[in-house]
C-alpha cells in the first residue's frame, strides 16, 4: 500500500510534530483513529435508528430474541446472543453491526421514550 499525503498536510503536520514534540506517525495514528471512531459512531447511530423504526415489528416477530441490523436492515436473530454475536463477527468482521435484545414495550419505552 502505497499512501501519500498532500505536500501542505505533511509540512504542517511535521511543524505540529515538531512543535509538540511528537512523532509524525504518532500523530497520524490517533487523527485515523480518531476518523474510525467517529465513522463507527455515526453508523451505529443509524443502526439505532432503524432498529427503533423496526421496534414494533421485531417484537412482533422476534420477542425476547437478539436481534442484529447492519445496514439499517435486520441481517440475523437468534434467541442466543453468543452465538449470534459470533455468526456477525465471522459474517462482518470488524464492521460495526448493532446487536440488541428485542424486550418487551416497558422496557423499550424506558430506553427511547417511545
Amino acid at each position: 500500500m502505497d499512501l501519500k499525503l498532500r505536500e501542505e498536510l505533511l509540512e504542517t503536520l511535521e511543524d505540529r510534530a515538531e512543535q509538540e514534540g511528537k512523532d509524525v506517525n504518532d500523530i497520524l495514528n490517533a487523527a485515523v483513529e480518531h476518523y474510525l471512531l467517529k465513522e463507527q459512531r455515526d453508523k451505529l447511530d443509524q443502526e439505532i435508528s432503524a432498529y427503533q423504526t423496526m421496534y414494533p415489528d421485531l417484537l412482533k416477530k422476534y420477542p425476547q430474541q437478539w436481534v442484529a441490523i447492519h445496514n439499517r436492515e435486520l441481517v440475523d436473530h437468534d434467541i442466543d446472543g453468543l452465538a449470534l454475536y459470533n455468526r456477525v463477527r465471522k459474517n462482518y468482521g470488524r464492521t460495526s453491526v448493532l446487536i440488541r435484545n428485542v424486550s418487551d414495550e416497558r422496557n423499550y419505552r424506558r430506553r427511547f421514550g417511545g
